[in-house]
This record gives C-alpha cells, sequence and structure tokens, in this order.
C-alpha cells in the first residue's frame, strides 16, 4: 500500500474526539460499520461532530478521513 505510512494505528483520526486509527479499526470491525453516515449516527464512538476535519481532509490536512479509513478495511487493507 503506497500509503501505508499515513495508517499507523497510533495517528490521530478525530483529534477534537482524541480517537485514533486503531480506535477506529475496532469500533469498524467490531461494528461492523459499512458506511460514514452509520458512524456518524452511531453514540458509541463519537467523530465528525465538532471542527469536522476528520470528515473533510484529515486532521493533519493530509486526507485520512473518516471516509478514507473506512474505504482501507471494507478493501481489507487495514
Amino acid at each position: 500500500m503506497p500509503y501505508s505510512h499515513l495508517f499507523k494505528k497510533e495517528k490521530s483520526l478525530c483529534a477534537c474526539n482524541n480517537i485514533s486509527i486503531g480506535n477506529a479499526l475496532e469500533f469498524i470491525k467490531a461494528n461492523n460499520i459499512q458506511s460514514v453516515q452509520e458512524w456518524l449516527d452511531s453514540d458509541e464512538l463519537r467523530a465528525g461532530d465538532k471542527c469536522k476535519a476528520c470528515l473533510e481532509n484529515g486532521t493533519d490536512n493530509d486526507g485520512v478521513t473518516l471516509a478514507a479509513v473506512l474505504s482501507q478495511v471494507r478493501q481489507g487493507k487495514l
């Protein structure tokens, strides 16, 4: 995966809610999350409800968004 350095488990995915990529992976897999909207509607791992960076361009403006992580999981890359 050419961008694997962007998807390290300890990397921040949602700084406002203190969610790492590792937290997101556990949540997505445990709850069989299939879409970003399904994730946003969940009360278990709140994300995207404050500054919205994790939805639009990534916490570090690097494109690592909720949708990008979800896509990587669904493709079996994470």
